[in-house]
Order: structure tokens, then sequence, then C-alpha cells
């Protein structure tokens, strides 16, 4: 995933895209994946939007931070997002010293990530400390994402006309 990730910025850069949408429906990821990632993200010389889709599909964990890094955060009715603890590569709980060290470092990546796209940090780092999660409707009115879309289509139409900052010499694509 992040290769491909990767590689379609990269094609998307070639092409002149206006923008790349990635649909997005995870349960998560490892963690070095997911930093490389929101790299690739937060310095794209295009915007990227991360659309949770299909409904019933969600962002969790790892897509939190894909979605937190995200130049435009949209979701599909019926989704959800956030859960993002982090936790051992079976699934089991971090303890002692580890726990504190993750919690941490991801709680602290997840803050920055929200400052830079100016979103709310306390509700986004809830996600990591408290494995909160939240349903389209709960994001969107809580400013964690700025649409709620039916589509393509729909997102499009929405996003026509948004401006957004992006990093535009960058030599990584």
């Amino acid at each position: 995933t992040e290769g491909y990730l990767k590689q379609s910025i990269s094609k998307a850069v070639d092409l002149n895209s206006e923008l790349l949408i990635v649909e997005l429906n995870t349960p998560g990821g490892l963690l070095n994946s997911t930093r490389n990632m929101v790299g690739y993200i937060i310095n794209s010389p295009i915007p990227i939007v991360i659309y949770v889709s299909p409904s019933g599909g969600q962002a969790a964990s790892a897509g939190t931070f894909l979605m937190a890094a995200s130049h435009i955060a949209v979701m599909a009715p019926a989704t959800s997002m956030g859960a993002a603890s982090p936790v051992q590569g079976q699934g089991s709980e971090l303890e002692g010293t580890l726990k504190t060290k993750a919690f941490e470092d991801a709680a602290a990546e997840m803050r920055s990530l929200a400052e830079k796209r100016g979103r709310p940090k306390d509700l986004l780092e809830s996600t990591v400390w408290d494995a909160k999660a939240f349903s389209a409707k709960e994001a969107l009115d809580l400013g964690i994402i700025e649409y709620i879309a039916t589509d393509i289509n729909d997102l499009l139409e929405q996003i026509h006309g948004v401006h957004v900052e992006v990093v535009r010499d960058s030599n990584e694509f």
C-alpha cells in the first residue's frame, strides 16, 4: 500500500493532475508504513483527498493518520474513523515503557497533523489516547473532516473551487 500510494502520487504529478483522490477502507496498518504514507501526503505537490468509502467502510487506526494528513478529508455516509491507539503487530496491548513511548509518539504525530491541517487536535489526539472513533456525521460536525459525499461525483461537486496549500518544491515525486 505504501508503494502504491507513492507511485499513484508520482503518476498524478506526471499527468499534471489537479488532485489525487484516495478511496480508503482500512482497519489499520503498520506504524512505519503509516508514517511514510503520511510523509508522502504532507509532501505532495498536488492536493490529496482521502475519501473513506464505501458506506460501511472505515479509516481506523493508521487510516486515521492518513485522514489527518490529507489536504481534504471526506467520508461517505455510514462510515467511521478513529481508534488509532498503537497495538502490537498481532493486535495485543503494549505494556510498560514501550506502551508509553508508542502512545506519546503517536499522539504527538496526530497533534502535529491536526495543527498543520487546522483540524481539532484534542479530538484527533483522543483517537490515540482513548481509542475514540467517530461516525461520518460526528466527524463533520466536529470539524475533523470537511465533507460527507455519497460518491466521487458528489465529492467533486463539493470540493470544486476549493483551494489548499501544497508543497511546491517537493523532490520526492
